[in-house]
């Protein structure tokens, strides 16, 4: 997905869709009356994202400047993407599924891995394509990577799990994150060492880069259009996983 379209999210970006700005902060609901005070109910799957789309945008600017300024927000960036993925099917799941089976997926004392969520969804909804998805076809594998890199942060595990490797191109240069085609010989690792192997999203917090962020943005947009389509449109049917209505209780 090119920088600037929109996705099956709703969002379009890394710029805000003014159609879906944060409201009360932003002026959304335009001004009131002094003394007036209005209530709405917050989206966190949309306020994650559009979180996730502004470190998205800076990062991408801030490269020029600064690779580790850069990759500081891009770090941001995919946490917050992340975090959006899970509001949005924890969420779903409470206002789309069975009362009965909905604390399966939306229930944080007892918590699922994300994978396991997104698959469960359906099910717990009870209507639309029930039948369980192919976990080896896009785009579930590649989510499982964006997860797994997530993942790999909160657990970080031995020593042996966290080698990152650099290489300075010539004497006296600076030191970048190794590339897959630049692994030299005889130091035995593999490419999967550094990247992702679907994704090619970047094992070495430091070397996340906003391309990586452009892959990560495209995952999770097409996770939730295949979502979406096993629900028959129930995820995002008149922008419901957005919508943050607002209205007046004083003034």
């Amino acid at each position: 997905m090119r920088n600037g379209e929109p996705g099956p999210s709703g969002a379009g970006g890394p710029a805000l869709d003014p159609a879906v700005a944060d409201p009360g902060r932003s002026g959304r609901a335009g001004p009131g009356p002094a003394g007036s005070t209005i209530v709405t109910e917050v989206s966190p799957f949309h306020c994650l994202y559009q979180d996730a789309l502004e470190f998205h945008s800076q990062s991408r600017l801030m490269l020029p400047r600064s690779e580790s300024a850069s990759s500081r927000l891009a770090r941001a960036s995919l946490l917050l993407y992340v975090a959006s993925a899970e509001a949005l099917i924890h969420q779903a799941a409470v206002e789309l599924g069975q009362p009965d089976l909905a604390s399966l997926v939306a229930d944080p004392a007892r918590s699922l891995p994300l994978e396991d969520a997104w698959r469960l969804l359906p099910a717990i909804v009870g209507h639309g394509t029930t039948s369980a998805a192919d976990p080896s076809c896009p785009p579930w594998p590649q989510l499982a990577e964006l997860i797994a890199l997530r993942n790999s942060w909160a657990y970080p595990g031995p020593a042996a799990d966290r080698r990152a490797y650099y290489r300075a191109p010539r004497p006296g240069a600076d030191f970048e994150p190794l590339q897959p085609h630049q692994i030299p010989p005889g130091i035995g690792i593999s490419a999967d060492a550094l990247h992702f192997p679907k994704t090619g999203l970047s094992r070495d917090p430091y070397a996340l880069r906003p391309h990586h962020l452009d892959t990560a943005r495209g995952v999770l947009d097409a996770a939730i259009a295949a979502l979406d389509r096993r629900l028959e449109g129930a995820l995002t049917r008149d922008n419901r996983h957005r919508r943050e209505p607002i209205r007046v209780i004083t003034s």
